[in-house]
């Protein structure tokens, strides 16, 4: 008997931006900019990410999505095979104050294309670029943060995987709902227990 090879099946995708201090619903501060941890930033003291979570605030394209940027995804997008079934992107950044990563929000039901819109922002002339997009529904950032320490790399990343400092992690079923449950312990909140119950039934569905 021949032993078969089980393909991983991923859910969801970890990815990291640059902090911002404005909860990524406005333009980033100069220290944010100035102590970001990503090169390009650094490098032309500007960031596309800086509105990420700003889909309550600026409007949506035609067809009725908002549009945002995930630097890791940029260069390396993401496996056409590794993220057919992907439903959830959690979104994590690295406070400069404190030196602590953060998983901050989510993008769920997502949609890889990279692209260009009007900066809806005076101050900042040029496009924003683009990469990621969902409906504004399927969008949230957390009230309370969720603190991603050392022991939670058993938990929240696949197993015998490290987190990716210059890429993104694929993550499996276990390691979504982890990560849900975790928000879900730290927040009360209608919408967030709204898209879990989505995201869970949609996954468990695949799964039968």
């Amino acid at each position: 008997m021949t032993n078969k090879i089980i393909a991983e099946k991923y859910f969801g995708i970890l990815a990291t931006v640059d902090w911002n201090s404005n909860q990524w619903q406005a333009e980033s501060t100069e220290e944010d900019l100035k102590n970001s941890n990503f090169g390009f930033t650094k490098e032309h003291g500007i960031t596309y990410t800086s509105l990420n979570f700003a889909h309550e605030v600026y409007p949506t394209d035609e067809n009725d999505y908002y549009a945002g940027l995930l630097p890791q995804l940029w260069t390396k997008t993401p496996d056409k095979e590794n993220a057919k079934l992907v439903k959830i992107v959690f979104i994590k950044a690295k406070n400069w104050e404190d030196k602590k990563n953060y998983i901050v929000g989510f993008y769920a039901f997502p949609i890889f294309e990279k692209g260009k819109k009007p900066s809806p922002i005076a101050s900042f002339t040029e496009d924003f670029e683009t990469n990621i997009k969902a409906l504004p529904k399927d969008i949230h950032i957390l009230k309370n943060y969720i603190l991603f320490e050392d022991e939670d790399v058993k938990k929240f990343i696949p197993k015998g995987k490290k987190v990716g400092l210059r890429g993104f992690n694929y993550l499996e079923k276990d390691n979504v709902y982890s990560i849900l449950d975790r928000m879900s312990s730290k927040n009360s909140d209608v919408k967030l227990q709204g898209i879990k119950y989505r995201i869970i039934k949609t996954i468990d569905a695949i799964e039968r």
